[in-house]
């Protein structure tokens, strides 16, 4: 038999346990805080997307060769073979260089890689299919060189399959409305040659950014643009957008846009098969969403297609590892 003060313990705490009950359901979690949920027209270096971008580069492969009397040939760790001649490369002050020169490259030929170093293949609007993006870049003593005009490097690469339509175009790295691609018109300096059916040869007078392009034909085909819709916390200061083409190495931009608060690309071809990739990092956390669409538009018009993206929370090397897939 239960004595009444060890009873009247245990009805007060039954009755405090359905009252915390009671309030347990009714619990609402107070929304997320701290988000900026603002669109800007200008972004600095101190936005979350600036360090989102830094975070999602590949380390720069380094290297270094003797450059004297003789052509020198080095594999790099970017996988490019570079043959330098000598008085092939000089200073800014337009003197040769000769002894220890440093190198600095990559080499992308993934999707996920070209979206990570945020150089899509985009020409001033017009869509591009990559056979290779490449950087080189030479210094010596902390000082940045250059080749001379008939001082060109020759660099062979490996990739499957190639094509007898690519050129060479160079980056234009400091175009302020996203990273664009423009044709190199010194075409006799600067070539692009099939060795065999998995090798390029290039031969190029300039270094930094270089592409081995061709513009993807749009004669008779409509155009899209596609625009993602996205929920209110992914703006222009915390996020990335692409669409990445499922069946060439292909990919687009997705800017921005602070009036219409929407990420839209260019004009894309109708009838092709894209997936939309968004990244965010908001706060500690990093979001990932990607969403496989048909592009689709009616003949003799510009259309806009809008296109429901939902990012999920995940890790950075989960998002790593999805990129590395494409």
């Amino acid at each position: 038999m239960i004595r009444k003060p060890i009873f009247y313990i245990l009805l007060i705490a039954v009755v405090a346990l359905s009252s915390c009950q009671k309030d347990l359901d009714l619990f609402v979690p107070d929304p997320i805080t701290g988000y900026d949920s603002t669109w800007y027209n200008t972004l600095d270096n101190s936005m979350p997307v600036a360090s989102l971008k830094a975070t999602l580069s590949l380390p720069v492969y380094k290297d270094s060769f003797e450059l004297n009397t003789a052509s020198v040939t080095i594999m790099t760790g970017a996988g490019l073979e570079c043959i330098f001649n000598p008085g092939s490369v000089l200073t800014s002050s337009n003197v040769p260089v000769t002894g220890k020169i440093y190198l600095e490259t990559y080499l992308l030929k993934k999707k996920g890689d070209i979206l990570r170093m945020g150089t899509p293949t985009i020409s001033d609007g017009r869509l591009l299919v990559s056979g290779g993006e490449f950087f080189i870049r030479l210094t010596k003593d902390g000082n940045e060189l250059h080749l001379a005009l008939n001082g060109h490097v020759h660099i062979h690469y490996d990739d499957s399959p190639v094509s007898s339509l690519m050129t060479i175009f160079n980056g234009e790295e400091t175009n302020p409305n996203g990273f664009n691609w423009l044709p190199n018109m010194d075409t006799l300096n600067n070539q692009v040659f099939p060795l065999s059916q998995s090798t390029y040869e290039i031969i190029s007078n300039q270094l930094h950014w270089i592409n081995c392009d061709y513009f993807y034909d749009t004669t008779g085909v409509t155009q899209t643009i596609v625009s993602a819709n996205l929920p209110s916390n992914y703006t222009n200061a915390n996020t990335v957008a692409y669409t990445v083409f499922n069946d060439m190495r292909s990919v687009s931009g997705m800017y921005g846009n602070a009036a219409t608060r929407k990420f839209s690309s260019g004009k894309l071809p109708a009838g092709k098969i894209i997936t939309l990739v968004i990244i965010s990092k908001q706060g500690d956390n990093y979001y990932l969403g990607h969403e496989p669409v048909t592009i689709t538009g009616s003949p003799g018009t510009i259309n806009d297609q809008q296109v429901n993206v939902t990012p999920v929370i995940t890790s950075l090397d989960n998002i790593k590892a999805y990129l590395n897939s494409l």
